[in-house]
């Protein structure tokens, strides 16, 4: 069955989701409920969502989670490159007058007397929190090897990468439509980019052991839930590395 127009569409057929929009150069992988995913990589991207060193770093006192994503994310991102597939890395660098940050923003990051707001100081002096090019916004070092010069880098402002970045700008240009998605937090802002993806009409796909959260894990399997059931696909990074051409 088709589901689109005649230049944007998914064939529907006997368990598999063919993506790749009649593209000769299309591969296919496994989904996690046993149905096969056919895409086209040189329209796909792997975004990369605040594997930085604020979320992750244990100097900020930070849990394993995030880290322990570095192993399976540095495999998903060499065999997707080596397929043709492009890499967004998607993070937090907020402008260092904090002019374009709402007072929900603020709040929802300051609201904690413990911890620093936006811009405010990190304890052991590692600069001010999640302002561009400092400390806090920078990859976690066990996966700066896995980061190219010719990767996107966005800066984002929200929980979502899309509003106000030129995230949807870089894929159009490029033609990309379909997403895998990864990092960290699962549950909030890889779950909102998803979102917004999938409202602006990309296809949406979370490669679920490149994911992680610091909530409970209800937070985590609501996300993977409603994905699974609405509004995309769930793959995992050994699925999407065995794929056949």
């Amino acid at each position: 069955m088709r589901f689109g127009n005649s230049l944007n569409y998914w064939n529907v057929d006997n368990g598999l989701m063919d993506l790749s929009r009649g593209s000769l150069s299309s591969r296919t992988i496994g989904l996690e409920d046993n149905r096969r995913l056919r895409f086209n990589p040189e329209r796909s991207a792997i975004v990369v969502i605040d594997m930085q060193n604020f979320f992750g770093s244990e100097q900020l006192g930070r849990g394993p989670s995030t880290r322990d994503l570095v192993p399976n994310l540095s495999r998903l991102i060499a065999c997707g490159r080596a397929a043709g597939v492009r890499i967004a890395w998607v993070n937090w660098g907020n402008r260092a007058d904090l002019a374009n940050l709402p007072p929900s923003v603020l709040y929802a990051f300051g609201k904690h007397q413990h911890a620093p707001g936006i811009g405010g100081p990190l304890p052991g002096n590692l600069g001010p929190s999640l302002l561009k090019d400092t400390w806090s916004t920078e990859i976690l070092d066990a996966l700066k090897p896995s980061y190219d010069n010719g990767d996107w880098w966005i800066d984002k402002y929200r929980l979502s990468g899309f509003p106000g970045t030129v995230l949807d700008a870089t894929l159009r240009a490029a033609g990309i439509e379909t997403l895998f998605f990864t990092g960290v937090n699962v549950d909030q802002c890889v779950w909102s980019t998803f979102l917004d993806a999938g409202n602006l009409g990309y296809d949406c796909v979370l490669v679920k052991d490149c994911t992680a959260t610091s909530s409970p894990s209800f937070c985590y399997d609501a996300v993977v839930y409603n994905i699974s059931r609405q509004t995309g696909l769930v793959t995992t990074s050994d699925k999407f590395c065995t794929a056949n051409s």
